[in-house]
């Protein structure tokens, strides 16, 4: 009787767990969606229906012709194919660098291993704001080549490319994985680099797409860092776009509105794709020992 009794103690406490979950998640996905519905709402009212008073959710007309109108007015391929880039270039950069750093700290274990991390850890304490000036200063004249990174993909690429929480998030994920793999290909003459690319790689392709999937998500919504490294209107990521359309003063809120959409519809496109990737990295199933 002792034993049935716990057994239902413990499915009413799961059942009021469950509910309160749910009423969580009944009151809070409205919270959260209602200002993408905003968003949308927004973008296809008319230029004085937008500060209508008292503000209507459902426009009176529909003006689909908003969304045409920004195409028609602004290179927005050439703004995607900028932002496209950056993000393309710094995954590409950032992960090769994190990998190999990660792997050599949790593998190899080279001689002040310990203070590399310790060095890795106070980056992550800088401020972004206090390292936009050195930063600006160093690629308008990069040490030992003189070169001027300023107005070029490469002045937004370079800051972004060596971030320390991708290598703490793989040694973390490095450490978890068995050492006997790493013995017994080692006694199989296998080198470090053949290591890496044929068994460490491999099992770490759910914590990879975390890291690539947060970098696109990072680079794809910078701000500050475009606007100064790449003032020319050529180069312009989506969000300078944005900003610059808003500030125009020859631009409306209702397609400010509609520029926003067509920024956020990468993100959910990619965040959709990446959704498994996302639940593996979050399980982190490994190999049992």
């Amino acid at each position: 009787m002792a034993l049935i009794t716990d057994n239902e103690m413990r499915m009413k406490k799961n059942k009021i767990v469950y509910v309160f979950i749910i009423a969580v998640l009944v009151i809070g996905i409205p919270i959260q969606v209602f200002p993408f519905v905003w968003l949308i709402s927004s973008s296809l009212k008319g230029a004085k229906d937008i500060f209508e008073l008292p503000p209507r959710l459902i426009p009176k007309t529909f003006f689909f012709q908003n969304y045409a109108e920004v195409l028609n007015t602004l290179p927005l391929h050439r703004y995607f194919l900028n932002t496209f880039l950056v993000a393309i270039l710094t995954i590409l950069i950032q992960c090769t660098i994190s990998t190999l750093a990660a792997f050599s700290l949790s593998k190899i274990r080279p001689k002040g291993g310990r203070l590399i991390l310790l060095f890795f850890l106070g980056t992550m304490m800088i401020p972004e704001q206090a390292l936009l000036i050195p930063t600006y200063l160093t690629l308008r004249r990069f040490p030992l080549t003189g070169w001027n990174f300023i107005n070029t993909v490469w002045g937004v690429v370079l800051p972004w490319s060596a971030w320390a929480w991708p290598i703490f998030l793989l040694k973390g994920f490095f450490d978890g994985l068995p050492a006997e793999l790493f013995d017994a290909a080692k006694i199989d003459g296998a080198s470090n680099m053949r290591i890496l690319r044929s068994i460490i790689v491999p099992l770490s392709k759910p914590i990879i797409a975390i890291v690539i999937l947060q970098t696109f998500l990072a680079v794809y919504q910078q701000f500050v860092f475009p606007l100064i490294m790449m003032p020319d209107s050529r180069l312009w990521t989506i969000t300078v776009a944005i900003y610059n359309m808003q500030h125009s003063g020859n631009f409306g809120w209702h397609l400010i509105m509609v520029l926003l959409v067509y920024a956020t519809i990468p993100m959910l496109l990619v965040f959709i794709f990446a959704q498994k990737y996302l639940v593996q990295g979050i399980k982190l199933t490994g190999l049992k020992a």
